[in-house]
């Protein structure tokens, strides 16, 4: 197993370095804009190649020709920052074929022309060019089949948040028979802890986009621990002995707590990111190609590997022995020494810490987070958990069908009543296997509820 995920991160690190030679995407967007504008006059602008240019920092070469021009023409663009900083379609100077702009005319250019919405991309899609890609698998598809598998493409990307929430969810449901309805709004902490981790990390001016998506990464999960830490103290130790409907009752609370004390923060609009690695990567050519960005191939692998990772530690560790037993029988696994409690608090942070990886995930998929995006996406996760029976390995199939099911829906009828038909979905499957697809049976043993797995 561990070859196997060594060459999974060599193949993913290997494509990110792929992309570090090419232009910036959105710089390399304004430029061939600019290239147009300073083309010679009503003649068509034929785009030869978008390169960095050597030796100045954040800065883009467009080679091109005009109609009935015969010299080959450039624009240089230099910009006020990089992929993540705030300043990276802002445009410091421009030097073309004729010299360099003088800045009464870059100023004009950027009042009347790149700040005009949608001016940009209708200059570009006027010259044809599009940003290069890097091809993978060269094979030609017939449309049908190449439009399926994009879209199981797309469904792996909303896998990549609802397994992980899933399996937060399952990770206490599997130990204490409870089930935690604040951890989508767990997810949203989350969420907001990526944002702020993206930004500090970008004005300390961190030179590596690994060590800011580690920062983000890091920031979002020690927000969510600490806040899991704090609701095991304060909601899931003392309620774990009382009935099931007192712990929903004070979850949903924890949930509406923590949804409107991001509102109060943070405010009510929604964040907004940059977008991060947009280049794209060809799966499969044909009438209908496969692609899949940058950034959704390391969500997607990121992910999986935490999956994997979370898995063989309930299955190998020590913690994971002490869970399993005290899922079994926690009076028993008392009795051997080991101590319910605290292996509860552990996994409660555990379980927090697996929701700020996806809520992490929906911000940098989507460039954004909301205070009230996280009840949604914390009930559709708990479906996918009670859907997979309330196991590990039922709430990996659950989250993948769940996000097979909403790609499908919106790829063939779209998403106007997907959330309608995955819900009465979800009910059907309930009625007809009302243990779940990989369900649990009870066995009565000297008194005692066991559940068998």
């Amino acid at each position: 197993m561990r070859p196997i995920v060594l060459a999974t991160l060599a193949a993913l690190l290997a494509l990110l370095l792929s992309g570090c030679s090419q232009a910036d995407r959105q710089q390399s967007l304004v430029c061939v804009a600019i290239a147009t504008a300073i083309g010679p006059d009503n003649r068509p602008v034929t785009i030869r190649s978008v390169e960095p240019l050597g030796g100045i920092e954040n800065a883009v070469r467009v080679i091109f020709t005009a109609a009935g021009d015969p010299r080959t023409l450039f624009a240089d663009c230099a910009f006020a920052g990089g992929a993540l900083s705030v300043g990276r379609t802002e445009i410091l100077a421009v030097r073309g074929y004729e010299g360099p702009m003088p800045g009464w005319r870059l100023a004009l250019l950027d009042r009347w022309f790149l700040d005009q919405p949608g001016a940009v991309m209708t200059a570009v899609g006027e010259t044809g060019w599009q940003p290069p890609s890097f091809a993978l698998l060269p094979v030609a598809l017939p449309a049908a089949v190449g439009y399926a598998l994009q879209q199981t493409v797309n469904a792996l990307n909303l896998a990549a948040f609802y397994v992980p929430l899933a399996l937060a969810y399952a990770l206490i449901y599997g130990l204490i028979g409870r089930i935690n309805m604040a951890f989508g709004e767990m997810a949203m902490i989350g969420s907001f802890g990526a944002v702020f981790g993206l930004v500090t990390a970008i004005g300390s001016h961190v030179p590596s986009l690994a060590g800011i998506l580690a920062m983000a990464l890091a920031v979002a999960v020690s927000l969510t621990a600490l806040a899991g830490w704090l609701a095991t103290r304060t909601i899931v130790l003392p309620l774990i002995e009382r009935p099931p409907r007192s712990f929903i009752v004070a979850t949903v609370g924890l949930g509406l707590v923590i949804s409107e004390g991001l509102r109060i923060a943070q405010g009510s609009r929604e964040i907004w990111l940059q977008p991060m690695l947009e280049s794209q990567i060809v799966l499969t050519g044909g009438p209908f190609p496969v692609v899949i960005t940058a950034m959704r191939t390391l969500v997607v692998v990121t992910s999986a590997l935490a999956v994997l990772g979370l898995m063989l530690c309930i299955r190998r560790s020590s913690f994971g022995r002490a869970w399993r037993a005290v899922a079994d029988d926690r009076m028993m696994a008392r009795l051997c020494g080991i101590d319910p409690g605290a292996v509860t608090a552990l996994t409660f942070i555990l379980a927090a810490s697996i929701a700020a990886l996806a809520g992490t995930i929906v911000a940098l998929s989507y460039g954004g987070t909301s205070y009230s995006g996280g009840f949604l996406l914390g009930l559709k996760a708990l479906i996918a958990c009670l859907i997979g029976g309330g196991t590990l390995g039922g709430a990996v199939i659950g989250g993948l069908l769940l996000a097979a099911l909403e790609t499908g829906w919106s790829a063939y009828f779209g998403s106007g009543e997907r959330d309608i038909f995955v819900l009465i979905v979800m009910t059907i499957l309930f009625l007809l296997r009302p243990d779940g697809l990989i369900g649990r049976r009870a066995a009565l043993e000297e008194g005692r509820l066991i559940r068998l797995s």
